[in-house]
């Protein structure tokens, strides 16, 4: 939770803490930095290269894209729980599953 409060995530830097938490698997890193660039996605194609991006990452970046999206690729209602993101789960109470 300390790297992501002191991460200052903008255009420049995207990338490398995207990387970052990839080699570390830190995933409250990655969901703030997804979370920036789903936000920024017009402003981050024309100006990010994710040439040096590997196909597990950018396929979780589409994935945080259609998070809003309530169906699937087949038109079919997806769940609310098969896509809940990591802070959401931290603030569940351990144990009660509620």
């Amino acid at each position: 939770a300390y790297v992501v409060k002191s991460t200052d995530i903008s255009l420049n830097n995207a990338v490398d803490n995207l990387l970052y938490e990839d080699s570390r698997n830190c995933a409250l890193l990655k969901e703030a930095v997804m979370n920036f660039l789903a936000d920024n996605h017009y402003k981050a194609a024309e100006k990010i290269s994710f040439d040096d991006v590997p196909g597990h990452v950018v396929k979780g970046l589409l994935i945080v894209f259609g998070r809003n999206s309530k169906k699937d690729a087949n038109g079919t209602n997806v769940d609310e729980l098969t896509s809940i993101c990591v802070s959401a789960l931290r603030r569940k109470p351990n144990g009660s599953g509620s």
